[in-house]
């Protein structure tokens, strides 16, 4: 009887650990963030953006070009 209620306990006890962690429920681990430049070639990987879009922004991750006009109107 009382092992079974520790046993509950635990089960209980890691749901919840592993559910406030993101885990669980999306199969992911979010203790590794990754960097734009990450994200941007995941998403070129999995053809959400084409490869002139990929470009350019990686250019402007990596500061090699200005997309920004800084002049006064």
């Amino acid at each position: 009887m009382m092992f079974g209620f520790i046993v509950i306990i635990i089960v209980i006890y890691l749901i919840y650990r592993e559910s406030n962690s993101g885990v669980l429920f999306s199969g992911k681990s979010f203790t590794h963030s990754q960097s734009p430049l990450d994200i941007l070639d995941q998403r070129y990987a999995r053809g959400e953006i084409q490869r002139e879009e990929y470009l350019e922004r990686k250019e402007a991750l990596l500061g090699r070009k200005q997309t920004v006009s800084l002049e006064k109107k």
